[in-house]
Parts: structure tokens; sequence; C-alpha cells
């Protein structure tokens, strides 16, 4: 085992692809990524869409190599159920090929308390709440944190020691106000000391980290906020007051999406500023994990740089990442680097494509993975998948609320270089893209035919049969604060 590589995958939250260089876009926000991607043995993806709209799904999917009606996890439109026991996963597959392994997210929706911890023998729940041991600690307790009952002096306590040490450049200052602190700089800290103890010894190691920015509310950490500063339509107190008022959890968030997010052109230019400024912070961790490993591996390393989801800004009148599976929400940026796979990179991919390459590389892979390999495979189409949609609390705030291309039911998305079709149980739409406004279902009758037989054959809604997950108070808590519950 000493020859099979090293794998660090890093999943950026909430990054569109639209938002970065690779995707074309005139501000600077990766460019520790666009490095990467420019390297040799690295291949940036063009074309790359999530299978699904928002982080159980994707991640679920991401682990399992397999799509959201074959898993489950947010088939019910809630994220409350748990990974069918039936499915393996990719760290429990690579733990028993002798990798050791490790995940660290900031999100409930990526725990154990939906399975998703499944193979992975250390796991790191991250928490900006005191219940935790968390971010809010700090401001209570402060350096004598490592001292306090409950909180041993581990990898997560070291680094939100050091979180302590450098709140007023890594993060809003000192505040109690949680929706001001992030766990990017903690993600970091602790991937590298876990990185640092297991190259101590000969085993390869799998790392799964999900970066938790750019997630709203976008409260960019004190040393980023020069980035983008001149560019802002109004300071950048009042942009983020602005960003905090937005997305004040579920209720408002849900309001304004019942309403059609009636926010004016230099308020979506300010959170959009802010969303950016949060990009370039996620960029700056990827920088550093990438540093440290190669620092203390022996170049054996695949590199896996991605986001679960992307991010609406309007786009049918929406915000956050809810309802709709637009290019806006499932076109996001990835880059491969280290496994040599010889792509052009403006092909069609996908993250299952992603789990089943890296497996087989590993000499791990498994018939329960719907990707391609990516060496030698490539595919015609892409499916991304939302759960049910509950309309009825959106018409309680507004009677009038737009549903034209909104499914109720659970919906798939095929999508081809040209064309995206969307078929729930009650209705079906054809976008020529990149206009996802306008129905042509009337002028490609041909093409509805051939996309619709891919879903027939794709997708199965009652593959999956799950338990129900369970989330601690601080879990759902903290889920509330992300704008799900």
């Amino acid at each position: 085992m000493n020859d099979a590589p090293n794998v660090v995958w890093l999943t950026l939250e909430s990054v569109r692809a639209d938002h970065t260089p690779m995707g074309g876009y005139e501000r600077n926000t990766t460019p520790a990524i666009a490095q990467l991607a420019a390297e040799s043995d690295a291949t940036a993806f063009e074309n790359c869409f999530a299978h699904s709209m928002w982080t159980p799904a994707s991640s679920a999917s991401i682990l399992t190599g397999t799509y959201l009606s074959d898993h489950g996890v947010g088939k019910e439109g809630t994220g409350m159920r748990k990974l069918p026991p039936n499915l393996t996963t990719l760290p429990a597959l690579l733990s028993k090929q002798g990798y050791r392994t490790a995940c660290l997210s900031p999100n409930g929706y990526l725990s154990s308390a939906n399975g998703l911890d499944r193979g992975f023998q250390d796991f790191y729940w991250l928490s900006k709440n005191l219940a935790d041991g968390g971010v809010t600690d700090l401001m209570k307790y402060g350096l004598n944190l490592g001292s306090h009952e409950g909180s041993p002096l581990n990898e997560k306590t070291r680094g939100l020691l050091k979180y302590a040490l450098n709140v007023r450049s890594h993060g809003p200052g000192l505040t109690l106000d949680k929706d001001r602190h992030n766990l990017a700089y903690l993600t970091t800290d602790i991937a590298k000391q876990w990185v640092s103890n297991v190259t101590k010894g000969e085993d390869p190691f799998f790392l799964y980290a999900h970066v938790g920015n750019p997630h709203h509310p976008y409260c960019p950490p004190r040393r980023a906020r020069d980035r983008f500063r001149d560019e802002l339509p109004t300071s950048m107190e009042d942009a983020i007051d602005l960003s905090l008022e937005t997305y004040a959890g579920s209720d408002e968030i849900r309001r304004l999406n019942a309403n059609g997010s009636p926010l004016d052109d230099d308020q979506w230019d300010a959170i959009e500023t802010l969303y950016d400024t949060e990009i370039t912070y996620a960029d700056d961790c990827v920088r550093e994990i990438v540093n440290h490993v190669r620092a203390l591996d022996d170049g054996n390393t695949i590199f896996v740089v991605t986001a679960d989801h992307g991010e609406l800004f309007g786009e049918y009148g929406l915000v956050g990442h809810n309802l709709v599976l637009h290019d806006a929400l499932t076109h996001v940026p990835l880059v491969v680097a280290g496994a040599d796979l010889d792509c052009d990179g403006d092909e069609l991919v996908q993250h299952v494509d992603v789990t089943r390459t890296v497996a087989s590389i590993a000499g791990v892979d498994h018939e329960q993975f719907r990707g391609y390999d990516l060496r030698t495979e490539e595919r015609e189409y892409c499916l991304s998948q939302r759960g049910r949609a509950d309309f009825d609390e959106f018409f309680e705030i507004n009677p009038e609320f737009d549903t034209e291309f909104l499914h109720e039911h659970p919906v798939s998305a095929i999508r081809t270089h040209e064309f995206k079709y969307l078929e729930s149980a009650a209705d079906s739409h054809l976008f020529a893209l990149p206009d996802e406004t306008t129905d042509v279902s009337d002028d490609y009758p041909e093409v509805i035919e051939t996309l619709s037989s891919v879903a027939d054959e794709w997708v199965d809604w009652t593959a999956a049969e799950t338990d129900e997950a369970e989330f601690t108070d601080d879990m759902r808590e903290q889920l509330a604060d992300l704008g799900y519950l």
C-alpha cells in the first residue's frame, strides 16, 4: 500500500462556477485553485454539475458515488433521513484497503445524524454553538477553553484556541454573534494537524474537508475584507448588516422567496461582493491545506477541489439554494490534480465520476458506483435532482407565489451541453441553454424523447428506503441558522 496515492478532497460550500476565474469571472476570487488547475498533471473541468442544489444530497452523492434517487438523502425535501444501510461509502472502502480516513464538517447535514460519517475513522463535526464546545466558547471561556469540562485538548480544541488568538484577522473580531463567525479557519487548522499526525505513519490517507465558506449569511473574515471593498456600493458594515438581515434564518429566506426576492440592484451588488470576498478566503484555505500536505507527503497525492452546489442571486426570484435546479445552483467548479486524467476539461462531468475514478486508482472500485472513470470514459448526460418541495409554506406567505418552473414532486434534471430537461411526476420542461426561462418543449420533441428515456433508465425514486436522521439540538440550531429549518 505504500505506493497507493493519498487523496485530499476539498469541497467548498455554495460556490457557483461562474464566480470563479475558471468559469470566466472578472474577479480573481480563486487564485490558489486556478494555480492548482494550471499544473501539468491537473485538469480544470469547465462543465461540472452537482447532483443536487444543497449539501445533504450532494454530499451523500459524493461519498457514495450514487444519485439522490439512489441514496434518498434529501428526497423528502427536508434532509431529515439517513443514508440507507445497504450503501457503502468511499471512505469505508478505503479504510478496508488500509487508508487512514478523516472528515471535517461544519454542517449538520454532513454528520453522524444522517449517516454521512460512515467509514471515516476520524470525524470532526464543527459547531459555532456553546453546547458543542464551538466558536462561542472562545468568546466566553477564552484561553481557558482547554481546561473547560468536556473540552479535552485535542485537534479541535487546539484549533479553537488558535482561532481565539486570530479572531481579529481570521474572524469578525471579539463578538458573541455566532452568525459573524466562520469555521473555515478551524477546518483548515484541524486538517493540517491531522495530516501532520497521519504522515508520521506509512499508510496512505483520505481527507475529506467541507470548507464552510461562503455559505450565507456572508460575513467575510476581517483579513479578507479589503479585497473588493472598493467595489461595494455601500460601506462594509452596512453590506454585512444587509447580508445578516437578508439571510436571517429560514423564515426570512422563505419570505423573500415567496415574494420574489425584492432586492434592488445595489443590494444584490453588495451581497454578491461579500460572497466573492468569502470565496477568496475559502481559496486561502485551499492554498494552506494543499501546501501543508505537499510539505509532508512524498508527492503522491490526488487533490480534488470542488463545491457541493452554487447559490441563487435572484434567478427565478429566489435567494439561497432552494427549490430549483438552475445552473446557478448545479454548475460548480472542479479541479483534479495529481491523477493524470488526460482530459480536455470541456467534458460533462459529475462528482460521482470523480468518486469512481479515485476509487479505481486506489483499487477499491465498487459495483455500487454510478459514475464514469474519467481516465477511460465520457458521459453524455448529467443528472441533478431535488426532492419534494413544500409549496404550502410559500403560499401561506404569498398566495400568488410563482411556481411556473418549480416542481412540487421530486424532480430530475437531465443536462447536455445544449439542453436541460426537467421531469417530475406532474410536469416537465425543456430549456435550450443558457436560457432557463423559456420552455421550448414544443420545438424539440425528439430531444424530449431522448432525455426522457435517459430519465426512465437512470431514475427510480422508490429505490432508497431510509430511516429518520437523529440530529442533536445543537445541530438543529445550526441548521436553522443556516436557513434550512
